[in-house]
């Protein structure tokens, strides 16, 4: 049988990882409801968990080709996470259908 979870976190320490998530939740809401054409870095990071490899990465590299650096940093997880974020970035600017077909 495991231990019981012990949250040996400093009321600090407790404080600094709630103002990264609260951060991070913001920034996400930000990005898709601005829909600009490179999401922050810290959000490139996040959405590269949803990544298709290779696919979201050689994307991502070839977006960093166009916008640079400064939009997607030269790291694996942005790159990737550019990737995602184009496709999120794609549809929504689909238009919305009048009518769903059954």
């Amino acid at each position: 049988m495991s231990e019981p979870y012990e949250n040996i976190l400093t009321i600090e320490e407790l404080r600094r990882e709630v103002r990264e998530c609260w951060d991070r939740e913001h920034a996400i809401i930000a990005a898709l409801n601005d829909l600009p054409e490179m999401a922050p870095p810290w959000v490139l990071l996040f959405f590269s968990r949803a990544s298709q490899w290779p696919a979201d990465s050689n994307l991502g590299k070839m977006l960093q080709r166009k916008l640079g650096l400064g939009a997607i940093p030269p790291k694996s997880e942005c790159e990737t996470g550019a990737g995602v974020w184009y496709r999120i970035r794609q549809g929504m600017l689909t238009p919305r259908p009048e009518k769903l077909d059954q």
